[in-house]
């Protein structure tokens, strides 16, 4: 069975408002500071995952710091000092990994952010990424502090509905979903040399015939392509 859609007044409705008032938030972030794109990182505990992002093609410098614990993004989380890196891609001895994977992303620049949340039990992160060698100063940094603010009001704005803890990772495991869609609908345009939306609808067909969610037909796709694709 497919998913049914997002009722605005449903369960799902504070994370449907957040999800879009961070993107919201984030691009004009973007736009505005001259960086190619921003993400939010959330902690729950022992879980980190990208709650909002503008390039999700960018998602795995967030990842390889959460693979290693060790990066700007995380060193954030427990700081209210910024760490802006003029070419996080020349290699940092504490940070191996992200340098690696920002060069392999053709990220040059970055600078993460602690969010104020008011929430014992989260914490998060702004993560600005540019293509460009940027000189990140106090005048960068200040520019950018009313869009960190402007995202923690936002998250603890929903605490009053549901607990920010469990929307940031529903909004994660929502991120991973819309990843895994556009994952499969990407390998059936290529397989079949059919446009975007006839892709989605083979997803759905695929997902009614198995009588399964179109999260998980999906997911089935997308690990059943890459066992097929592995050297013998």
């Amino acid at each position: 069975m497919a998913d049914a859609p997002l009722r605005e007044d449903g369960p799902d409705a504070a994370e449907v408002r957040l999800n879009r008032l961070l993107n919201l938030i984030l691009e004009a972030a973007v736009e505005a500071l001259g960086f190619d794109a921003a993400t939010v990182t959330a902690r729950h505990g022992d879980d980190m995952a990208t709650i909002a992002a503008t390039d999700q093609r960018l998602i795995p410098l967030d990842h390889a710091q959460y693979e290693t614990g060790e990066g700007p993004c995380l060193k954030v989380l427990d700081q209210p000092d910024p760490i802006p890196l003029d070419d996080a891609a020349l290699g940092d001895d504490r940070w191996e990994h992200f340098s690696r994977t920002a060069a392999d992303l053709g990220i040059h620049s970055t600078l993460s952010m602690h969010l104020p949340v008011d929430s014992g039990d989260l914490a998060a992160s702004l993560n600005l990424y540019s293509k460009r060698h940027c000189d990140l100063g106090d005048q960068q940094v200040a520019a950018a502090t009313p869009f960190a603010e402007q995202l923690a009001a936002a998250i603890t704005s929903v605490e009053e509905h549901r607990s920010t803890a469990t929307l940031a990772r529903n909004l994660a495991e929502a991120m991973r979903t819309r990843a895994a869609i556009e994952q499969a609908k990407g390998m059936l345009m290529a397989d079949y040399h059919i446009d975007e939306d006839q892709a989605f609808q083979r997803l759905v067909d695929l997902s009614n015939h198995a009588n399964i969610k179109l999260r998980d037909a999906a997911k089935r796709l997308v690990h059943e392509r890459s066992k097929s694709r592995e050297p013998g």
